[in-house]
């Protein structure tokens, strides 16, 4: 009566784990990076949403007053008042004179956030990054002119890719 598993048969359960391991690896790699891509339009069509929202409620009360936040064209000027490059900021949230998502999207400078590289008051532009991993990002542009975000650059996503973001 056979008491243990022989050599050979250890040895061949190995090679069958490594087989299954070696396809089911990569496709969760993947998964992960389709889940975290999904999670940053997520946030981009919350933000666009907000900002439509702003720009109904500027419309609809005739405020052609731009000191309160708003662009002459009824956008908001800017999207926070985060501090550039910088982590643990509040972004998407408004200023002080003009709110817009109700609670903030925490920037970090790590994988899988998002942060405020650059603005530019005078023509109402902001730039922002979701960084995946350390080679892949997106970077948007907000212009308050028009209250659209466009693609600006992009590390290892198609230009395609890149505008899925913002649809």
């Amino acid at each position: 009566m056979k008491k243990s598993f022989t050599l050979i048969e250890l040895i061949f359960v190995l090679v069958i784990i490594g087989l299954l391991a070696s396809f089911a690896v990569p496709k969760f790699m993947q998964t992960r990076v389709s889940a975290s891509a999904t999670s940053a339009a997520s946030v981009v069509s919350s933000v666009r949403t907000a900002i439509e929202a702003k720009h109904g409620e500027w419309i609809i009360n005739d405020d052609l007053d731009t000191t309160d936040g708003y662009t002459p064209q009824g956008y908001p000027q800017k999207l926070d008042d985060a501090k550039l490059n910088s982590a643990n900021e509040d972004l998407f949230n408004g200023t002080s004179k003009l709110k817009l998502l109700k609670k903030g999207i925490k920037s970090c400078l790590k994988n899988d956030c998002w942060y405020k590289k650059s603005e530019d008051n005078d023509k109402n532009l902001s730039d922002y990054i979701y960084k995946f991993n350390d080679k892949d990002y997106v970077q948007l542009e907000y212009n308050g002119s028009n209250g659209m975000f466009e693609c600006v650059d992009s590390n290892s996503k198609t230009k395609e890719e890149c505008e899925s973001f913002i649809k």
